[in-house]
C-alpha cells in the first residue's frame, strides 16, 4: 500500500477534472436534483482517504523482530473472550490460537509475555465451555449492575469487577468469540507494551471461514477502513474486539452504560478523552458474516447502538453531531448508486457547479478502498492477482448491500430490542 499510495492520491485528484469533462454542466431544478445532494455526504470519507494516503508515505508499519528478541514482560495480558455460549467451536478455535501463538513466539523469538485466557458467559451457558483450556467466568443470573446494563456490557462489567486487584502492569485484550491471533498479533503486543500508551488498537482482517463470496469481499472494506483511520488517529476506532487497555483504564471507565448495544463506542469515547491511544502493529483475524440475514442484523445492531448512545446524555454534543453525520453519510450511500442513473437518464448534470468535480474522487475512493481490502487479505485468503477483477465486481455488489443495510435497520429496528449474535461457527 505504501508503494502505491502516492499514485492513488494523484489518481483520485485527477479523477475530478476527468468526471467534470465527461459530465459537464449543472442544474438545480427538480426533486431529482435535490436527491443528488445526498451523495455529497460521502465527502468526509474522501478527505480521510486522501489524508491517509499522504500519512502512509511517512509510516513505518513493520515490526522490528530483531529488537524484540529476548523481551520479557513483567506484567500480564488477560485475553478475554465474551461469548453467548452458542458458538462453542468458534470460541475453542480462538482459545487454541492464543495458546499456540504465545508458545510459538516464545520458542522462535524468546519473547515471553505472561498471559491468562478468560472466557466470560452467562449462567446456564457455560456447560459446553468447561473443556476449554481457559478460566471460565460465569455471570450469575442474579447479577445486576448499578445502571442496569444488559447484553455484552453486563458481562464485561462483571468480568472487570473480578479483577479488582489487578496491578499496574495488567492489560486486558478484548476478543469477540472469533477473534484469533497470528504471530504478528502477539509481536505487535510485545512492541506496544514497551511504550507509554494506555489503549492499543489492532486492525482486523476477515479471512477466517473465507468463502470468496460477496459477504466475504464486502468485509474487506472494514479492514481498509481500519488502515485508513488508524493511519490518521487510533482514537477514531471503536472496535468491540481487537483492542487492549490497561486494567486501570478499564476500572476508571467501566462498562456500566445502561441498556446499550454499542458499549464499545461509549467506552472508546470516554477513554479517548483522558487516556493515550496507540496503534498495535500486525493484525487480528475474524470471520465475515456467513449469510445476508446476519450481515443486515449486524449492521442494524451497530446503528441501534449509536442511537442508544444518543440517549440520556451518554454522548456530548460534539460526538452526537459527528455520529449524526456518519449516519447521514451511510443512509445517503444508497444515492451513490442512483445518482449516476439520474445523471445519465435525465440531464447529464449535477446539482451544484462543483458536482462533477466531486463525483470522481468519491467513486475512486470506494474503488481504492476495495483494492486495499484485496491487497491486505489476499495472502490469507489464497487470492491471486487474476482474482482482482472478480473481487472488485463482488465488492461493488457488496457496496450496494452495505447501502441497503441502514434502510433495513430503519424499517425493522423498531421491533429489535435485543442483542443479535451472528453465527460465526
Amino acid at each position: 500500500m505504501k508503494r502505491t499510495s502516492r499514485l492513488e492520491f494523484l489518481g483520485m485528484l485527477a479523477s475530478s477534472p476527468v468526471m467534470a469533462f465527461l459530465f459537464p454542466g449543472w442544474q438545480f431544478r427538480t426533486a431529482l436534483d435535490v436527491i443528488k445532494l445526498g451523495w455529497y455526504f460521502a465527502l468526509p470519507k474522501v478527505g480521510e482517504f486522501g489524508a491517509s494516503r499522504l500519512t502512509l508515505e511517512k509510516e513505518r508499519p513493520f515490526i522490528d523482530v530483531d529488537r524484540l528478541r529476548g523481551f520479557r514482560y513483567d506484567g500480564v495480558v488477560i485475553n478475554q473472550v465474551v461469548t453467548s455460549g452458542k458458538n462453542v467451536r468458534t470460541v475453542e478455535r480462538t482459545v487454541k490460537s492464543l495458546h499456540h501463538w504465545y508458545r510459538e513466539v516464545e520458542r522462535k523469538y524468546s519473547v515471553k509475555i505472561p498471559h491468562e485466557i478468560w472466557v466470560v458467559t452467562d449462567e446456564g451457558r457455560e456447560e459446553g465451555l468447561r473443556g476449554l483450556e481457559a478460566r471460565i467466568e460465569v455471570v450469575p443470573s442474579s447479577y445486576e449492575t448499578r445502571n442496569r446494563s444488559m447484553f455484552k456490557a453486563r458481562a464485561l462489567q462483571y468480568a472487570m469487577e473480578q479483577r479488582k486487584g489487578a496491578g499496574s502492569g495488567t492489560w486486558v485484550y478484548y476478543h469477540d468469540e472469533e477473534t484469533v491471533f497470528g504471530e504478528d498479533s502477539l509481536l505487535g503486543i510485545a512492541e506496544f507494551v514497551q511504550g507509554d500508551r494506555d489503549v492499543g488498537v489492532h486492525a482486523i482482517v476477515y479471512p477466517v471461514n473465507w468463502r470468496g463470496d460477496v459477504l466475504s469481499v464486502t468485509e474487506t472494506l472494514r479492514t481498509s477502513n481500519d488502515v485508513i483511520s488508524l493511519s490518521l488517529s487510533p482514537r477514531g476506532m471503536w472496535h468491540g474486539s481487537g483492542f487492549m487497555a490497561r486494567a486501570e483504564v478499564e476500572r476508571e471507565i467501566g462498562w456500566d452504560f445502561g441498556a446499550v448495544r454499542a458499549e464499545d463506542l461509549l467506552f472508546h469515547l470516554r477513554a479517548s478523552r483522558r487516556f493515550r491511544y496507540g496503534v498495535m502493529k500486525g493484525f487480528v483475524y475474524e470471520i465475515p458474516p456467513q449469510n445476508v440475514r446476519d450481515f443486515l442484523r449486524q449492521r442494524r445492531r451497530w446503528i441501534l447502538g449509536i442511537l442508544d448512545g444518543f440517549r440520556e446524555g451518554r454522548m456530548d454534543m460534539r460526538n452526537r453531531l459527528k455520529y449524526l453525520l456518519e449516519l447521514a453519510s451511510w443512509y445517503s450511500s444508497a444515492l451513490g448508486f442512483l445518482v449516476p442513473v439520474f445523471v445519465l437518464t435525465r440531464d447529464a448534470s449535477a446539482p451544484l457547479p462543483v458536482g462533477p468535480f466531486l463525483t470522481g474522487p468519491i467513486w475512486f475512493t470506494l474503488i481504492f478502498m476495495l483494492k486495499d481490502g484485496f491487497v491486505i487479505t489476499k495472502r490469507y485468503a489464497g487470492l491471486k492477482r487474476r482474482d482482482l477483477p472478480r473481487f472488485m465486481v463482488k465488492g461493488v455488489t457488496g457496496l450496494m448491500l452495505e447501502a441497503l443495510a441502514p434502510w433495513y435497520s430503519l424499517f425493522t429496528g423498531w421491533r429489535d430490542h435485543g442483542f443479535h449474535v451472528i453465527d460465526k461457527g
